[in-house]
């Protein structure tokens, strides 16, 4: 049967996964094959997420989350980030989803609307297009280069024309450029004071030489962010991620969430909440700071 969506048809494939499946059906005849067309890390999940996985395993039902994901593993995301940037985030502006994928998806639906002109950031990852164009939205690029350090500026955003949405990847993906906090700040003033919405993707923080990546977070509490389990915690494969949105976005995250995924992959979110060591007196202050309203 011949694809009857055109929209399907006019999708590209994500050829890193297309590789990899042509790489797996030539390893299936005996050949020898080196995998470099999927990034991910080559070391297993940490001891405690893999042992956290069996114990839920053994004394679980892994029946369904709430849509938001369980609220112990959005308490240590919280405190990751009171750790790592010194940012207090409240544990209801997050949403653990099936990856850093579904976490664009309802970011991407949340924030904009069909016809909408969204910049990205040219070389980079191209499911932010790909994805954007099967949701109806226009992908625009924003073309960098050596000049500026394979990163987008103001100017050169601002060259793009008129934009409702701007997605920025610190570290990059596939240049691996950091924005250094000045340059972040810039986009952040820039997306503010043209009314933009700013999806930041942060999933390879973590994984940087030197000065650890800034949140956008930290600059602009409108911002969107995306990030996930699957690079710097070596956790790929247990398809988990998270999102955090601003109170005027979360109830339309949360009802996408329930209708397109019902909620994240239940043994993962189990397994995870080890992956911070969050546990014992610093997970009794995370508690205490949420019940407190702080």
């Amino acid at each position: 049967m011949s694809e009857r969506s055109e929209r399907g048809r006019a999708i590209p494939p994500f050829h890193a996964m297309e590789m990899a499946g042509l790489a797996t059906e030539r390893e299936a005849t005996g050949a020898s094959v080196i995998h470099l067309e999927v990034g991910q890390p080559s070391a297993p999940a940490p001891v405690a997420v893999r042992e956290a996985a069996k114990l839920a395993l053994d004394r679980d039902t892994i029946g369904y989350t709430n849509a938001p994901g369980l609220l112990s593993l959005r308490e240590a995301i919280a405190g990751h980030y009171l750790d790592w940037y010194g940012v207090d985030v409240d544990p209801a502006h997050i949403v653990v989803t099936a990856g850093a994928s579904a976490g664009f998806t309802l970011a991407f639906l949340a924030c904009f609307e069909p016809g909408q002109r969204v910049g990205v950031v040219e070389p980079g990852y191209p499911c932010y297009r790909n994805t954007l164009r099967a949701l109806g939205v226009e992908p625009v690029a924003i073309p960098v280069g050596p000049d500026t350090r394979w990163a987008p500026t103001p100017d050169v955003v601002e060259a793009a024309g008129p934009l409702d949405g701007l997605v920025v990847a610190s570290p990059s993906n596939p240049t691996g450029t950091v924005l250094p906090t000045e340059r972040l700040a810039a986009l952040v003033d820039w997306c503010r004071s043209h009314g933009v919405q700013l999806v930041s993707d942060e999933i390879y923080h973590g994984i940087a030489y030197g000065q650890r990546a800034e949140t956008a977070l930290a600059l602009d509490r409108g911002a969107v962010v995306v990030s996930s389990f699957s690079k710097y915690f070596c956790m790929t494969g247990w398809r988990l991620g998270w999102i955090t949105a601003p109170p005027s976005l979360m109830a339309a995250v949360e009802r996408f969430q329930q209708n397109l995924y019902i909620c994240a992959p239940t043994l993962s979110q189990l397994a995870a909440v080890a992956a911070f060591g969050c546990g014992g007196r610093r997970l009794l202050r995370l508690r205490r700071r949420v019940a407190a309203g702080h």
